[in-house]
């Protein structure tokens, strides 16, 4: 080899080094000078991420995180928190150094670091393939400023590291070069174990993709031995097995949702591969062609230059089939041999991020049934080998079409086209990581956030409390997410303010925010917004007797929210928060008393209708318990509405209760709270004589709060117009069990005694009917 070869190689990476430095110097100058002032993204994922990992490193241990989902707390996997990279600053911290208060900092440079290496690793693998090193130090820069990562940099922080597939790729490739030794098996299993503790996609995403290459090497039989083919699957999968063996150690949960929302929803697209998402081009792609909109986490968009050579290698391939008479032409000619083989296998792994084959039916009735692949909700993340392999092509494409040109004299080789196909690859570059810039420009005020004092906690002192005084802080507007279950999304203020007074109070949160969090806990949780008819059970696991810190903001309040409120005590105001103390014997109290002895004196009056019904006025009511049901579990008596797919049941279609009345009617029926999927939603309609609809409402179960024991209420209030002669109620859900369903008028209370001898007031509990049921 020349001497100066290996000269040229090492100075192309130290100048991909620079240029890469250089151009995340420039958008992001503000940022490095100052890393602890500025979030990347100043809310919703992006803030939990920052809070959960400084929240870690100052108060927790181990693998459980205390932050959030009080008394409970959750394995640190779970929440948005980067796990190696929480374990390490809490280590750091117990030994001395301040690495919590640094969280930002920390956070933002290892970013921005795994955006710098990205670049490095694209060079190695251009390098590889025999590209020069002028072009493959830009193209690497090309490749890796649209990387579809750089979008994760501040809402997903945990995926926003571009260097992990390729470099992962990178072990791939050096693995088929050199089978007979074992670095590269170890270092991929290595590699991909510990970007597993970062965010598992990325342990899936490798270890799916050297699977692939197996599975196409296995197919051609040729080139290498069973005993290496072995070894490679033992690489993709022993991370696996590992990750998954320590999560059953660490986690005790067993109730986490079996089938997340999304896993046929979150797919990669023809569109999301080969059409801009993100303006200037985006507004202009859609003025000139009707492409439906990119699902964002089926974003793994290739760029202009990339479709283009999509059609132009479409081209070559109808026009050789051509002239070869319907013999195809090895993939092999348009590339080397190993980037062809990628090549198939991201092919394959993105049909994968697609959804195929689950997408087609009768195959998508096996999706409840995937097991743990289930928990991968976001398939479309499983394109992003494709994306780096595929302008990797395309860098090899245009180098191997200029030289063409260039050999045979051609005209068209003259012009620059070259230099403006890449000057168009590095505009949508500079959108894609612009994009993000101008989000983290406005994330300033991080390093008042983060450290303290907190001034609420110097007000609260002054109304003679501090921190140790309260077991937890509950926020209002109250926010539960994460579970698929429940939508309590509270509000952005409050979610900002109960994040920053945890913090500098070490104060957990008495809400949730977390991926798959145990749903038996979650309707817990949200039990506290329930009536006072209502059993709080949570308040059972409590450690002890200490008060509640409610944090509101001033957003506007639910009805059961302001009820809250109404049992605690004001300890601090200010235009932006108000603190309360809520003592948990306020909050256990309930009602249900009172409501007997208003029963008592009620009933001997009220005359009993079919089915034992009482009720407070004459108008019509309907009430069933689907007693006759085979499936035996409900939630008074035995018996309920069950129905498992995506079902529409029809509970109830007929005339209104009382056709002369058009007053306002509630629509109530009880929902089983662990059932294996959402929570559906309820409808009714009206319709008039000739079966016109008058009418329509619904009721969404995610945002409901009546929970009693594993049941959750779910109503709709209607207006009853005078044209409406056939109401009809129904539930849709993917998995149904239902029971109670009751229709009454809003001023009528219906009460009757279920098999157990329970006094029933509109679905709820008020205990032994004793003489009240005669």
């Amino acid at each position: 080899m020349n001497p100066s070869r290996p000269l040229r190689h090492w100075l192309g990476l130290v100048s991909v080094a620079l240029l890469a430095a250089l151009v995340l110097g420039l958008a992001y100058s503000f940022l490095l000078a100052h890393p602890d002032e500025y979030f990347m993204q100043p809310g919703g994922d992006g803030l939990q991420a920052y809070f959960a990992t400084a929240y870690y490193a100052l108060y927790d241990t181990g693998s459980r995180f205390s932050g959030m989902n009080y008394p409970y707390g959750e394995n640190f996997t779970y929440p948005n928190l980067q796990p190696a990279v929480a374990w390490t600053m809490g280590v750091l911290q117990r030994a001395g150094l301040p690495t919590a208060i640094h969280t930002v900092g920390i956070t933002n440079l290892l970013a921005l670091l795994g955006v710098w290496l990205t670049p490095l690793v694209m060079y190695a693998i251009l390098r590889r393939l025999r590209l020069p090193v002028v072009y493959s130090v830009l193209l690497a820069l090309l490749i890796t400023f649209l990387a579809p990562q750089i979008q994760r940099l501040g809402d997903h922080m945990s995926l926003s590291y571009p260097c992990f597939v390729p470099w992962l790729w990178y072990c791939i490739l050096r693995m088929l070069d050199e089978p007979r030794r074992w670095r590269w098996y170890i270092i991929f299993g290595a590699s991909s174990l510990l970007m597993g503790y970062v965010m598992a996609y990325f342990l899936a995403c490798g270890s799916f993709f050297l699977l692939a290459h197996v599975l196409l090497l296995a197919f051609r039989r040729r080139g290498y031995t069973w005993g290496q083919l072995g070894a490679m699957v033992v690489a993709a999968l022993l991370p696996l097995l590992l990750f998954r063996t320590w999560l059953w150690l660490t986690d005790s949960t067993t109730d986490r949702p079996p089938n997340p929302y999304g896993f046929l929803v979150y797919i990669t697209s023809w569109q999301g591969l080969f059409t801009p998402s993100l303006p200037p081009i985006r507004p202009l792609w859609t003025g000139l062609f009707s492409t439906k909109d990119v699902e964002f986490e089926g974003m793994s968009y290739v760029g202009l230059v990339g479709t283009g050579v999509l059609i132009a290698t479409f081209i070559r391939f109808v026009s050789n089939l051509i002239r070869r008479r319907g013999r195809p032409v090895p993939i092999r000619r348009y590339a080397p041999a190993p980037l062809a083989l990628s090549l198939w296998a991201a092919g394959l792994l993105v049909l994968f991020a697609g959804g195929v084959p689950f997408i087609f039916p009768p195959l998508n009735k096996l999706v409840p049934y995937l097991g743990p692949l289930r928990q991968f909700r976001a398939l479309g993340r499983f394109a992003w080998p494709f994306y780096f392999v595929y302008t990797t092509y395309v860098a090899y494409y245009l180098h191997g079409l200029w030289r063409l040109q260039r050999q045979r004299r051609i005209a068209l080789g003259a012009l620059p086209w070259v230099p403006l196909l890449l000057l168009l690859w590095a505009g949508e570059a500079w959108a894609n990581l612009s994009t993000r810039v101008q989000i983290a420009q406005g994330g300033a005020g991080a390093r008042a956030y983060m450290r303290p004092p907190h001034p609420l906690l110097q007000e609260l002192s002054w109304a003679n409390r501090r921190p140790a005084d309260f077991q937890a802080i509950m926020p209002l507007p109250y926010f539960n997410l994460g579970s698929d279950k429940f939508l309590l999304e509270g509000s952005a203020q409050s979610i900002r303010e109960i994040h920053r007074l945890a913090l500098a109070s070490g104060l957990p949160e008495l809400s949730s925010y977390v991926s798959r969090p145990s749903i038996g806990q979650v309707m817990r949780h949200v039990q506290l917004l329930s009536s006072p008819l209502l059993d709080k059970t949570l308040l059972r696991d409590f450690p002890n007797q200490k008060p509640l810190l409610l944090l509101v903001t001033p957003q506007s309040l639910t009805l059961a929210e302001q009820r809250l409120v109404s049992l605690a005590k004001l300890l601090v105001s200010t235009p932006e928060v108000q603190l309360y103390e809520l003592p948990l014997a306020a909050l256990a109290a309930t009602t249900r008393a009172e409501e007997q002895q208003r029963a008592a004196a009620l009933l001997p009056t009220l005359p009993q209708r079919p089915g034992g019904l009482r009720a407070t006025t004459p108008k019509g009511v309907i009430m069933d318990d689907f007693a006759k049901r085979p499936d035996r579990r409900g939630h008074l008596a035995p018996g309920a509405l069950a129905d498992h797919g995506e079902a529409r049941i029809v509970m109830y279609n007929g005339p209104v209760p009382a056709p002369a009345d058009t007053g306002r009617y509630e629509v109530s029926v009880w929902v089983n709270g662990h059932t294996d999927f959402g929570y559906g939603s309820l409808q009714v309609r009206q319709y008039d004589a000739g079966g016109g609809e008058l009418d329509y409402q619904y009721k969404d179960g995610r945002i409901c709060t009546e929970i009693d024991g594993d049941w959750i209420r779910v109503a709709v209030t209607v207006r009853i117009r005078p044209e409406t002669k056939r109401l009809e109620v129904l539930y849709a859900n993917e998995d149904l069990l239902v029971d109670d369903l009751l229709i009454r008028p809003e001023d009528t209370n219906v009460y009757w005694t279920s098999p157990d001898q329970q006094l029933i007031l509109n679905g709820y509990r008020l205990g032994p009917a004793g003489a009240l049921a005669r």
